[in-house]
């Protein structure tokens, strides 16, 4: 009998556009050097930082899905461009960058009101790769978090990223919940189905970007957006 429903956070059940469109990352710290007045051609940064950070999540993720270290790639590839003060500046690109996924993450419309209801009858709980813990408790705390989850979990904070079991079974402990009795819903196949399937939970893809068909099968249900959930659960409940 399921019990349980864990959610993703971003992307799943809330959201900051701009943060998540591709190439965001990049433009907020390239944009953060030229407002300390540094003259560096966006294409040339891209050109520095990109196989910099593609060579630190790659290096973590052969050492079983651990947490990068985001500021360190950044000092990284301001140092490489000749950037004074790299250690300070990169700090301070970092907190900025930081800064904004906090004014700027919103709940997707009608979520509350799904896990308001879902919550009467479910433990919930989110399991969420993050970069940053005390950034995400902040957001966490904005959208008023502890009143409805009875879990948290953050990548940051365990040292681990989705896939890694850590994070599922932390999740599990905390709500005293059993693997068969759990579902895990997202939108990243390799994190939050690979993930919650290696734990031994049902597993919901939201497939937001319909881009995933291959890994339907491997799927419990496929929804595309957040709000057909209620629906695929009931699927999932009744058999």
């Amino acid at each position: 009998m399921i019990d349980t429903i864990y959610f993703d956070n971003w992307n799943t059940i809330v959201q900051a556009p701009y943060l998540m469109s591709r190439g965001s990352s990049t433009r907020v710290l390239h944009g953060y050097l030229v407002d300390q007045g540094f003259k560096v051609d966006y294409d040339i940064f891209t050109e520095v930082y990109r196989p910099i950070a593609r060579a630190h999540f790659k290096t973590c993720e052969e050492a079983g899905h651990r947490e990068p270290d985001y500021g360190q790639i950044i000092e990284d590839a301001y140092r490489k461009l000749a950037v004074d003060d790299p250690v300070k500046h990169s700090a301070g690109a970092w907190n900025h960058y930081l800064s904004r996924w906090i004014t700027e993450t919103e709940f997707f419309p009608g979520v509350p009101e799904m896990l308001e209801r879902l919550g009467r009858e479910y433990k919930l709980g989110v399991i969420t790769n993050y970069m940053d813990g005390p950034t995400c408790r902040k957001v966490f705390a904005k959208l008023g978090y502890d009143e409805i989850f009875d879990s948290l979990v953050v990548s940051h904070e365990l040292g681990f990223m989705k896939p890694a079991n850590i994070l599922f079974e932390t999740a599990m402990r905390e709500t005293e919940s059993k693997p068969e009795s759990c579902i895990m819903v997202g939108d990243t196949y390799g994190a939050d189905v690979v993930g919650g399937n290696l734990a031994g939970m049902n597993t919901v893809l939201v497939d937001v970007y319909d881009n995933q068909h291959e890994y339907y099968d491997n799927c419990s249900a496929v929804i595309k957006e957040i709000n057909e959930f209620p629906d695929a659960l009931n699927k999932l409940v009744t058999g």
